[in-house]
């Protein structure tokens, strides 16, 4: 017992150190931690201001000022892979996504702060109604991008994207900053916007678990139905048309007599 005893302050000692040791081992990596604000005007700096100005005011012929943005339009458009853009006078298409997950989010907190839009909203699909995301689709949706989620040609050079790759959180940022030709759906409330993404999100595994099997002929946009459907329309007719004009056996003897040489009917 006497031992344990005086064993017992240099215990306590030792692990004290230790403790100490720890903590000033961990200082360094937390100070050398780019706080994320930070980190974002890096990237800002190195990838976005020849475009979008150094205080996100634009720049004529190069890219749109930020200062009406969010950040649910900057996370939108770097999730996607929409930005960074090659050439800006091009619609914005979805790509490869250029940065990683912390970098994203530290330029949505650096670039989303120079507008007032919309939050990186928080999108619950678990207690969405599918059916009235439904409803709310084919109202305001599927005239662009189709009952089938593929997207399709509107006109002036434009086009409504598939929404096959789009997540929960991307399919509810769109709504609220309205990318390229899409408008902003003001009127949808928060409820709205879940049941549409869980509406799009079962389309989706839908669309998935049949690949491997032979698909009907609609949902592949107004364009290619509209060629198709005059195709399987003109075919038909061109035969119909044929056999109408044609001599028939019975109806049309005598219609078309053997001639000879001279014109005159052979007898």
């Amino acid at each position: 017992m006497r031992r344990a005893l005086l064993v017992l302050p240099f215990a306590a000692a030792g692990v004290t150190a230790a403790l100490s040791f720890g903590a000033v081992a961990e200082q360094p990596e937390a100070a050398g931690a780019q706080p994320l604000e930070e980190r974002g005007r890096t990237l800002y700096d190195q990838h976005c201001t020849s475009c979008h100005g150094v205080n996100g005011e634009g720049i004529a012929d190069r890219g749109p000022p930020l200062v009406t943005e969010g950040p649910a339009a900057v996370d939108f458009v770097l999730r996607t892979g929409r930005m960074p853009m090659a050439d800006p006078f091009m619609q914005a298409n979805r790509g490869p996504v250029q940065f990683s997950d912390e970098d994203i989010r530290a330029l949505v907190a650096y670039a989303g702060s120079f507008g007032d839009g919309a939050p990186v909203p928080e999108v619950d699909i678990e207690n969405a109604d599918v059916a009235n995301g439904g409803d709310i689709y084919r109202l305001n949706c599927a005239a662009c991008h189709v009952a089938s989620l593929s997207g399709a040609a509107i006109g002036g050079g434009a086009a409504a994207p598939t929404l096959m790759e789009s997540t929960p959180t991307e399919i509810v940022e769109a709504t609220l900053v309205g990318p390229g030709p899409m408008p902003v759906f003001g009127a949808f409330t928060d409820q709205d916007r879940n049941d549409l993404a869980a509406y799009i999100v079962a389309i989706q595994e839908e669309r998935r678990a049949e690949l491997d099997e032979v698909r009907d002929f609609g949902g592949v946009g107004p364009v290619g139905e509209g060629l198709g459907a005059w195709l399987l329309a003109l075919l038909p007719l061109v035969a119909l048309t044929r056999w109408i004009g044609s001599p028939h056996q019975g109806r049309d003897v005598g219609a078309n007599p053997p001639l000879d040489e001279h014109g005159d009917v052979i007898t």
